[in-house]
């Protein structure tokens, strides 16, 4: 995809995705193949507003892992009733793995 930029400061990655409903920013951490930190910010819009902090707590610990990524964040959408207008949980998936793959 165009416009992927990724890069390391500190141990923590950078990667960035842009979704049809704007850009996805995630900063990951990781331990022992385990997301141990992780940050996504950007100019999309997910409701309810605190969606983006269920998303956040339920990777930490996930293995960094494409498909286990986007089941969680599936599985996220769904308990959640997260709406995402032009933004999908297979953006997030690819912002994070944008990260990771710096």
């Amino acid at each position: 995809m165009s416009g992927a930029i990724a890069m390391e400061i500190s141990g923590t990655k950078q990667g960035i995705h842009k979704s049809r409903g704007g850009l996805i920013r995630s900063f990951v951490t990781l331990e022992n193949g385990k997301i141990k930190d992780i940050t996504i910010s950007g100019d999309f819009f997910l409701f309810p507003e605190e969606a983006v902090f269920k998303i956040l707590e339920n990777l930490k610990g996930t293995p960094a892992k494409r498909e286990v990524l986007l089941k969680n964040i599936e599985g996220t959408y769904a308990k959640e009733n997260i709406q995402s207008p032009g933004t999908a949980p297979s953006d997030f998936t690819e912002s994070i793995m944008k990260a990771l793959e710096a």
